[in-house]
């Protein structure tokens, strides 16, 4: 049997060989991802092993020698759970596609010229005053170059009181049911004419779109465009709106024909137009179609900047169609402009990050944490994940995760005191590094971590504490459950318990994994 007297071998810290000190690293990488509407990020898994072969000097001799297969890896990182990393850019939304609010007060905009049409010619006088009023209460013509011929605002006298009624309910916002009980009750009168359908019809779909029911808002501004007997800018606005609302419930196809449609109908150089139709795009994934039209957008746009919703999707876009320089310089630029936009600048660190600048993306990550920007789990987890891909920046990997967990923005479970006690570690901060995955391990839902903490115990020489993590292992339940047998064996090798040490080697010797490793140990220690 092998005595510390018969030989003279120290038990060395280093690597047995270099796969052995691999480490799972999260991975910053933007994978290509499309969105429409926004979802929650998704998290992108990753185990990207990256490895280490520093050694760590060996223990003083005269101390039982290594037993085959027991040279402990220094730093292996085994089972470690990945980490989920949110995936940026951050997409634009629906809500940005519709235009938010802006959209809301241009429907409200059109409703109110479609008012002014319907009572200018509603007026059931014949005098000239009543002519020159009516012409100087015409709205202006939003499509000056459009090929349609816009209708006669022809109505029915006897329904004015009705529809004014269902103009009043829409307009003051409080009963968008009521304003679309009085249209339904249009669209039945045998009076009702054409332009009185059209209105109708125009305004129960914009109320209820006012009351989120998008499936009759469809319907209802199907219809309006149907009839076709709306003035121009009310006909072509509900395009606009119907376009918008496809966009919003994914019906793509129909949204990216109808915007087409009501370009060429209208020959519009209006911004806000090529502005939607460029989101309709990128939401179908017609990335280079909505780089096309967004820039169009900008080029028209000459009254102040450019939205930044355009602006956002087109760096979008840029990234999706592998056009890194243009996106970067667009964030870059975004960026400068709002320096104070969370949205902005978390979109420049994930880009730099992928263009592999991340020192870059490191460093603007930080400025902002130092600013009190970052104040979500995800912000957390992206910043330390690209300090744990970048050389030698494990320790402010571990400052970043700790200050989370202190401030309660990072969660206190496995997946986090795990790449806590993973920075600790590769940044020489073993006693804090074990602390960390005494805390992790009995949250972990599996026995991978307390393995990954009895490795560590055990080339530390804490070897009862690294016997007691691989049997909490073992009990938590582990793939390759002859790694622990492996820990436990040499535990008790370690503090001469010889007997106990062959059973452990036995019970290693039952997984395919480590059975060679234990039955030559086995052999040896058996001599």
């Amino acid at each position: 049997m092998a005595t510390a007297s018969s030989t003279a071998f120290t038990r060395s810290r280093r690597c047995a060989t270099a796969a052995s000190c691999r480490r799972i690293r999260p991975n910053v990488s933007l994978l290509r991802q499309r969105t429409f509407p926004l979802l929650a990020e998704r998290p992108v898994h990753l185990n990207a092993v990256l490895r280490r072969s520093t050694p760590r000097l060996g223990h003083p001799s005269g101390q039982r020698g290594s037993l085959h297969g027991s040279r402990r890896s220094n730093r292996t990182k085994h089972g470690l759970s990945a980490c989920s990393i949110p995936r940026y850019p951050i997409r634009p939304t629906a809500a940005d596609v519709r235009g938010g609010k802006e959209f809301s007060m241009k429907v409200l905009h059109s409703m109110k010229l479609a008012a002014v049409v319907f009572l200018a010619a509603s007026l059931s006088v014949g005098t000239a005053d009543a002519a020159r009023r009516e012409k100087a209460d015409e709205p202006k013509i939003d499509y000056p170059d459009a090929t349609r011929e816009s209708p006669k605002a022809d109505n029915s006298p006897r329904l004015g009181k009705q529809i004014q009624k269902m103009f009043d309910l829409y307009n003051e916002g409080e009963d968008m049911e009521g304003a679309i009980k009085i249209a339904e009750e249009v669209l039945a009168s045998d009076r009702a004419k054409p332009y009185d359908r059209g209105v109708a019809l125009m305004i129960a779909g914009n109320a209820a779109l006012g009351v989120d029911d998008y499936g009759r808002a469809i319907s209802y501004l199907e219809r309006a465009i149907e009839e076709n007997a709306l003035p121009n800018n009310n006909h072509f606005a509900t395009m606009h709106t119907l376009a918008s609302v496809y966009a919003q419930e994914d019906k793509i196809p129909e949204a990216v024909a109808l915007i087409d449609r009501m370009i060429a109908e209208t020959k519009s150089k209006d911004p806000d137009v090529y502005g939607l139709k460029g989101g309709i795009h990128y939401n179908a994934g017609q990335y280079d179609l909505a780089i096309d039209a967004i820039k169009r957008a900008i080029e028209l746009k000459t009254d102040g900047a450019p939205e930044n919703n355009w602006l956002q999707m087109l760096m979008a876009a840029y990234n999706e169609t592998g056009r890194d320089a243009e996106a970067v310089a667009l964030a870059e630029q975004l960026q400068k402009q709002a320096p104070d936009d969370k949205r902005t600048l978390l979109n420049l660190a994930s880009l730099y990050a992928q263009t592999d600048m991340t020192d870059k993306a490191a460093a603007l990550l930080d400025d902002a944490r130092s600013r009190g920007m970052l104040t979500e789990q995800k912000d957390y987890e992206i910043l330390y994940a690209i300090y744990l891909n970048m050389d030698g920046k494990e320790a402010d990997a571990a400052k970043v995760i700790q200050e989370g967990l202190d401030k309660g923005i990072l969660k206190a479970d496995a997946k986090t005191y795990t790449f806590l006690a993973q920075s600790l570690y590769f940044s020489d901060q073993v006693d804090a590094a074990i602390a960390a995955y005494q805390k992790a391990a009995p949250l972990a839902s599996d026995g991978e971590t307390a393995l990954a903490l009895s490795q560590i115990l055990t080339n530390e020489d804490r070897n009862q504490e690294a016997k007691a993590a691989a049997q909490q292992a073992l009990s938590k339940g582990l793939k390759k459950p002859g790694e622990a047998w492996m820990v436990i064996a040499r535990s008790e090798y370690y503090m001469d318990n010889f007997e106990a040490a062959k059973v452990a080697y036995r019970e290693a010797a039952k997984d395919p994994a480590t059975r060679d490793q234990a039955q030559k140990a086995l052999a040896q220690i058996s001599r």
